[in-house]
Protein backbone atom coordinates (compact mmCIF):
# COMPACT_ATOMS: atom_id res chain seq x y z
CA UNK A 1 0.00 0.00 0.00
CA UNK A 2 1.47 3.28 -0.96
CA UNK A 3 0.41 6.14 1.22
CA UNK A 4 -0.34 9.73 -1.13
CA UNK A 5 -1.16 13.05 0.02
CA UNK A 6 -2.52 15.85 -1.93
CA UNK A 7 -0.15 19.26 -1.72
CA UNK A 8 0.02 22.37 -4.03
CA UNK A 9 2.65 22.59 -7.06
CA UNK A 10 3.45 24.80 -9.52
CA UNK A 11 2.69 24.08 -12.86
CA UNK A 12 5.19 25.68 -15.71
CA UNK A 13 2.41 25.85 -18.25
CA UNK A 14 -0.64 26.35 -15.88
CA UNK A 15 -2.66 29.59 -16.01
CA UNK A 16 -1.43 32.72 -13.89
CA UNK A 17 -3.72 32.73 -10.68
CA UNK A 18 -4.70 29.33 -10.65
CA UNK A 19 -3.40 27.22 -7.87
CA UNK A 20 -2.79 22.99 -8.86
CA UNK A 21 -2.63 20.06 -6.67
CA UNK A 22 -0.38 17.00 -6.93
CA UNK A 23 -0.41 13.53 -5.18
CA UNK A 24 2.92 13.17 -3.54
CA UNK A 25 3.72 10.09 -1.68
CA UNK A 26 4.66 9.62 1.82
CA UNK A 27 7.16 7.02 2.93
CA UNK A 28 6.37 4.87 5.69
CA UNK A 29 9.18 3.56 7.18
CA UNK A 30 12.51 2.30 5.53
CA UNK A 31 14.03 -1.16 4.76
CA UNK A 32 17.47 -1.30 5.67
CA UNK A 33 20.46 -3.02 4.69
CA UNK A 34 19.83 -5.15 8.02
CA UNK A 35 16.07 -6.06 6.77
CA UNK A 36 17.49 -7.03 3.38
CA UNK A 37 20.20 -9.45 4.99
CA UNK A 38 17.48 -10.74 7.07
CA UNK A 39 14.85 -11.66 4.28
CA UNK A 40 17.56 -12.73 1.70
CA UNK A 41 18.71 -15.71 4.67
CA UNK A 42 15.48 -16.79 5.57
CA UNK A 43 14.84 -17.52 1.96
CA UNK A 44 18.14 -18.90 0.69
CA UNK A 45 20.83 -21.53 2.66
CA UNK A 46 23.16 -18.71 3.69
CA UNK A 47 23.05 -17.09 6.97
CA UNK A 48 22.26 -13.58 7.83
CA UNK A 49 26.32 -12.57 8.46
CA UNK A 50 27.24 -14.40 4.73
CA UNK A 51 24.34 -11.96 3.18
CA UNK A 52 25.95 -9.23 4.82
CA UNK A 53 28.98 -10.05 3.75
CA UNK A 54 28.26 -10.44 0.02
CA UNK A 55 26.16 -7.16 -0.50
CA UNK A 56 28.43 -5.01 1.82
CA UNK A 57 31.40 -6.76 -0.55
CA UNK A 58 29.31 -4.91 -3.60
CA UNK A 59 29.77 -1.25 -3.12
CA UNK A 60 32.98 -0.87 -3.70
CA UNK A 61 32.82 -2.48 -7.19
CA UNK A 62 30.07 -0.08 -7.77
CA UNK A 63 32.19 2.44 -7.35
CA UNK A 64 34.94 1.54 -9.09
CA UNK A 65 32.52 0.95 -12.10
CA UNK A 66 30.81 4.07 -11.79
CA UNK A 67 34.03 6.08 -11.72
CA UNK A 68 35.12 4.84 -14.86
CA UNK A 69 32.11 5.97 -16.28
CA UNK A 70 30.22 2.32 -16.89
CA UNK A 71 26.85 1.35 -16.42
CA UNK A 72 26.43 -0.83 -13.45
CA UNK A 73 23.65 -3.27 -14.33
CA UNK A 74 22.17 -5.46 -11.80
CA UNK A 75 19.56 -8.12 -14.40
CA UNK A 76 16.67 -8.56 -13.06
CA UNK A 77 16.55 -4.32 -10.66
CA UNK A 78 18.08 -1.91 -12.66
CA UNK A 79 20.89 -0.07 -13.99
CA UNK A 80 22.95 2.56 -12.10
CA UNK A 81 24.84 5.08 -13.46
CA UNK A 82 26.08 8.98 -13.13
CA UNK A 83 25.18 11.87 -14.95
CA UNK A 84 26.48 15.04 -14.96
CA UNK A 85 24.28 18.47 -14.85
CA UNK A 86 26.14 21.75 -16.34
CA UNK A 87 25.58 25.11 -17.75
CA UNK A 88 24.74 25.08 -21.81
CA UNK A 89 27.92 27.08 -23.67
CA UNK A 90 27.75 28.39 -27.21
CA UNK A 91 30.66 27.48 -29.82
CA UNK A 92 31.75 30.94 -29.52
CA UNK A 93 32.65 30.08 -25.56
CA UNK A 94 34.54 26.95 -26.34
CA UNK A 95 36.67 29.06 -29.13
CA UNK A 96 38.17 31.13 -26.35
CA UNK A 97 41.93 30.46 -25.16
CA UNK A 98 40.91 29.58 -21.82
CA UNK A 99 37.30 27.95 -21.92
CA UNK A 100 37.02 24.95 -19.83
CA UNK A 101 33.85 22.71 -20.13
CA UNK A 102 34.51 20.77 -17.02
CA UNK A 103 34.45 24.08 -15.54
CA UNK A 104 30.21 24.40 -16.53
CA UNK A 105 29.63 21.13 -15.07
CA UNK A 106 28.00 21.96 -11.46
CA UNK A 107 27.05 18.89 -10.24
CA UNK A 108 26.90 14.97 -11.00
CA UNK A 109 24.02 12.59 -9.70
CA UNK A 110 23.91 8.59 -9.50
CA UNK A 111 20.52 7.66 -11.07
CA UNK A 112 18.84 4.49 -11.12
CA UNK A 113 16.62 3.25 -13.96
CA UNK A 114 14.20 0.33 -12.51
CA UNK A 115 14.39 -2.69 -15.13
CA UNK A 116 11.12 -2.90 -16.95
CA UNK A 117 10.03 -5.92 -15.20
CA UNK A 118 10.68 -4.65 -11.85
CA UNK A 119 8.67 -1.24 -13.31
CA UNK A 120 5.79 -3.42 -14.27
CA UNK A 121 5.45 -5.82 -11.21
CA UNK A 122 5.48 -2.66 -9.21
CA UNK A 123 2.36 -1.20 -11.82
CA UNK A 124 0.22 -4.31 -11.25
CA UNK A 125 0.81 -4.17 -7.83
CA UNK A 126 0.69 -0.79 -6.91
CA UNK A 127 -2.73 -0.05 -4.28
CA UNK A 128 -3.20 3.64 -3.21
CA UNK A 129 -4.59 5.13 0.17
CA UNK A 130 -5.09 8.73 0.79
CA UNK A 131 -3.62 10.36 4.02
CA UNK A 132 -4.14 13.33 5.65
CA UNK A 133 -3.38 16.13 3.49
CA UNK A 134 -3.06 19.71 3.80
CA UNK A 135 -4.38 21.59 1.47
CA UNK A 136 -7.77 18.88 1.32
CA UNK A 137 -8.87 17.23 4.10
Amino acid sequence: MINYKVTKCKNPNGTQGTTYYSGKAVKTGEYTFDDLANDVSYSTTVTKADAKAVLASIKPFVLKALLAGQVVVLDDLGRLQVTLQGKCYTAEMMAEKDFSPAAMIRSHRIIFRPEKGLKSSVAEGVALKRISSEVMK
